[in-house]
């Protein structure tokens, strides 16, 4: 019988995107799935309409798990509470304990937080990604004390590749990576590169990633500005071919608005495949991370520190590599395998709560 599991079944991953969705989150449950199918079973569900939760919760306790893993939130939920319901009516019926697996809180609206703060209360257990995500969540004043948590690092989706050592050898100067969508930093992004353009600059930048569903029209405006800007679209390509792409990139200037935190999956991509980090600080940046990343304010002004960036001597520049590839060897999971095994630990307390 394997750990996490009883005679009455497994564990179940709840998600509401899985690929080729494009979700962070959904992608994470499928490398988690894969790394342990011994331990548990897979739902996945994109109908998250009131309507929709009799058959999701009958779906559910017809697996007769014993537990099940809500991985929180993805791109399929949308705004629905349904979610929310699940953990509820688990709590209520007491036929499967409950896992919430929180990849975001400080970053969702108020209006999110609050319902997160309600459902901790039907919760088992909490698995939040960052010990910063932990203490926000634990001073919403209705956050519930009484789950366990276990704080699980995220790793990149991405996988890392052998990089020249010639930093001068990578053809892309600057680049951006990651959903092309609103409020993730590429709007500052594209009005450094104008900035840059209208400056005489002749490096090459390219923007990297994918395009979430409903964010197509956003993706087209993108497009024609990056055009317009000489900037090279570099979108939908499977992941082995981004770490390639990656790995042949300079910088990295990622101007996220909120500040770097260690949940960026794309700044774990980029530092894995040997990328210099130009991002901004956030409240949530650890400070462990900080040696590894060149400080930028967001916004236009970062032209000059993209530029000396990029103008760094051999010996700097393998510094700050190596110190981001320090950071990572030391502050995340080593792999998939021990993310599913830290996820059958959280199970473990759960089952016991």
């Amino acid at each position: 019988m394997s750990k996490g599991s009883t005679a009455n079944g497994k564990a179940l991953l709840v998600t509401g995107a899985y690929p080729p969705d494009i979700c962070g989150v959904g992608e994470y449950t499928r490398h988690l799935a894969n790394a342990a199918p011994d331990e548990w079973d897979l739902l996945v569900e994109r109908d998250w309409s009131l309507s929709a939760f009799p058959r999701i919760l009958r779906t559910i306790q017809q697996r007769k798990p014993t537990a099940i893993v809500l991985q929180y939130p993805t791109q399929g939920y949308g705004w629905s509470l349904v979610p929310h319901l699940i953990l509820l009516a688990g709590a209520i019926t007491g036929r499967f304990r409950r896992v919430l697996a929180l990849h975001e809180f400080g970053s969702l609206s108020p209006k999110a937080r609050l319902a997160l703060a309600l459902a901790s209360h039907w919760t088992s257990h909490i698995v939040f990604t960052t010990e910063a995500e932990r203490d926000l969540a634990r001073r919403h004043p209705l956050f519930s004390s009484r789950p366990g948590t276990t704080i699980i690092p995220i790793l990149s989706n991405i996988p890392f590749v052998a990089f020249p050592q010639e930093f001068s050898q990578r053809p892309i100067d600057i680049g951006y990576f990651g959903h092309v969508r609103p409020n993730k930093g590429i709007e500052v992004f594209l009005d450094t590169a104008e900035v840059l353009r209208r400056a005489g600059g002749a490096e090459r930048i390219a923007v990297i990633g994918t395009v979430p569903a409903g964010y197509e029209g956003f993706a087209a405006s993108v497009a024609e500005r990056g055009r317009a800007l000489d900037c090279e679209l570099i979108l939908e390509l499977p992941d082995e071919q981004v770490a390639s792409i990656l790995a042949q990139t300079k910088l990295l200037y990622l101007p996220f608005p909120d500040g770097v935190s260690a949940r960026r999956g794309s700044v774990l991509a980029g530092i894995g495949n040997g990328a210099l980090i130009a991002t901004t600080i956030g409240p949530a940046t650890p400070d462990e991370m900080l040696p590894a990343l060149v400080p930028c304010a967001g916004d236009p002004r970062d032209v000059e520190r993209l530029r000396a960036a990029l103008a760094l001597p051999q010996p700097e520049v393998e510094q700050l590599r190596a110190t981001g590839q320090a950071y990572v060897a030391r502050a995340l999971p080593k792999d998939w395998r021990e993310v599913a095994a830290l996820y059958v630990a959280a199970i473990a307390r759960a089952l016991k709560s």
